[in-house]
């Protein structure tokens, strides 16, 4: 979803976390689509190594998690939304072996009827409710603040929206023209009032959440827990909102593998900062886990980011790695090193090149350049090493599903 700092959005609670956190800049998904990028902040790990290297896809029951460490060491661990790790069942109850450490569960499978929303607690039996689903999730994820205030927890709320369908409650729909957004300068004029159209409900969708997070961030503030508590504000991937003529996910440009990333801690994080340094979703949960001074999943693929996040210290990642539509002809992978951005193919043959501090829109392709050689030569040496380090397979066997948007 945009950042608090996007001109169009109205999220005065989103404005606020991001004035109280350290605000990310550069932050990744590992794969651009749902259920591989969760994988990798549930396990640190890439979803082609557990599993998950495409939706729909049952996680592996070895798979070292998050929550199993949280749990491990004391905390009251929770979680609420959409699960999307659990193979094809929609919405889907998903019993308490395949929870990966969570034991409170207001939860379901998979899916986005946002008006007609279905989950599941211990039982199977289907509790259904109305009204727009964020809304009385974020009463569930209150009601747990409120009943383990008294002891450490690890609460992870996931919400569907502004995943499609972009039907954004009336109130908050209203608050948006089409002819009033600024449009990035890589939509193309011809695709703008498609684009136009399809962010009054996207934008509409993230106001109606800002509503739901300034709820919970309330909730911390009345039980005094808000100094302690560390609040991340994410998502699982993009959407490109007609930037070059595209709408959705699971591609390499920056509106669809960039995502917004705060962390909020007013005991120990100086608040209002921003880092321009690459974060990439698999170094969430290691990360997580080194700033409460637990053990990370094990044989995580990302790095512990905490000393770097609390103190500035520790060297920056020099690169990250990012895979993409595994499975299918489209099939992608890309490095990131510094502001240089390459594509390979499924074939690793590279197909785009793009400074990222000259071009930010990625407007100017410079994989013919001939002066660009030497550079990716020494991208692909790098993303070879990526390839090695997490038992990627180029091109990935099998052929994933068709996707659904």
């Amino acid at each position: 979803m945009p950042g608090a700092s996007d001109r169009d959005l109205a999220a005065p609670h989103l404005a606020r976390l991001t004035k109280q956190s350290v605000e990310f800049t550069r932050a990744y998904v590992s794969n651009p689509v749902c259920s591989p990028s969760r994988a990798a902040l549930q396990t640190g790990r890439y979803g082609t190594a557990v599993g998950m290297p495409w939706n729909n896809k049952l996680m592996d029951a070895g798979a070292s998690c998050i929550a199993d460490r949280f749990f491990a060491a004391g905390y009251k661990t929770g979680y609420i939304g959409k699960w999307h790790l659990d193979g094809e069942p929609k919405p889907g109850f998903v019993p308490k072996e395949r929870r990966r450490g969570y034991q409170y569960w207001a939860a379901f499978n998979r899916g986005h009827a946002y008006y007609a929303s279905t989950y599941f607690g211990d039982s199977e039996t289907p509790i259904a409710r109305g009204g727009f689903e964020p809304d009385y999730q974020t009463a569930l994820a209150v009601e747990f603040i409120q009943q383990h205030a008294g002891d450490p927890f690890f609460l992870f709320v996931s919400f569907g929206p502004p995943h499609t369908p972009r039907r954004a409650p009336d109130k908050h729909a209203a608050r948006y023209q089409p002819e009033r957004f600024a449009l990035r300068d890589n939509v193309p004029y011809k695709y703008q009032p498609e684009a136009r159209k399809q962010r009054v409900g996207y934008y509409g969708l993230c106001s109606a959440l800002d509503d739901c997070v300034g709820r919970l961030l309330a909730a911390l503030d009345e039980r005094k827990l808000s100094e302690d508590t560390i609040v991340v504000f994410t998502a699982d991937h993009g959407d490109m909102l007609g930037s070059h003529g595209l709408e959705f996910k699971g591609i390499w440009y920056e509106e669809s593998a960039g995502v917004p990333l705060l962390i909020r801690w007013p005991r120990r994080i100086k608040p209002g900062a921003k880092q321009d340094w690459l974060f990439n979703n698999i170094d969430m949960a290691p990360t997580l886990a080194g700033l409460c001074g637990i053990d990370p999943p094990a044989e995580a693929h990302g790095e512990d980011r905490s000393a770097l996040v609390l103190r500035g210290e520790g060297e920056r990642p020099e690169s990250i790695y990012v895979q993409g539509r595994i499975g299918t002809n489209g099939e992608w992978r890309m490095i990131i090193r510094g502001w240089d951005k390459l594509v390979v193919d499924r074939e690793r043959k590279p197909i785009h090149l793009y400074n990222l501090a000259q071009d930010p829109l990625e407007m100017n392709d410079l994989i013919n350049d001939r002066g660009s050689v030497r550079k990716q030569e020494e991208l692909v040496a790098l993303m070879r090493r990526w390839i090695l380090k997490t038992g990627d397979r180029v091109p990935y066997p099998g052929r994933a599903p068709q996707e659904e948007q």
